[in-house]
């Protein structure tokens, strides 16, 4: 049970980096409209993807493309 919390907070870790670093980057939204965003797009991909290993990557890719 504590490994499955452990994966759980860092998926959590890898997707707020992400959200950072996406800010940073794109510098045309705020963290807070990046993270609505991500959000949204994970959790759409969430329910399609069967590998999750690399969601993180597949997710900051389509919000680059959105925010642009």
């Amino acid at each position: 049970m504590a490994l499955v919390l452990s994966d759980e907070n860092n998926e959590k870790k890898i997707h707020q980096n992400s959200i950072e670093i996406l800010a940073k980057k794109l510098r045309k939204a705020t963290i807070g409209e990046v993270a609505l965003i991500y959000t949204s797009v994970l959790n759409d991909l969430q329910k399609r993807v069967r590998v999750k290993i690399f969601l993180h990557i597949l997710v900051s890719k389509k919000v680059k493309e959105l925010i642009g």
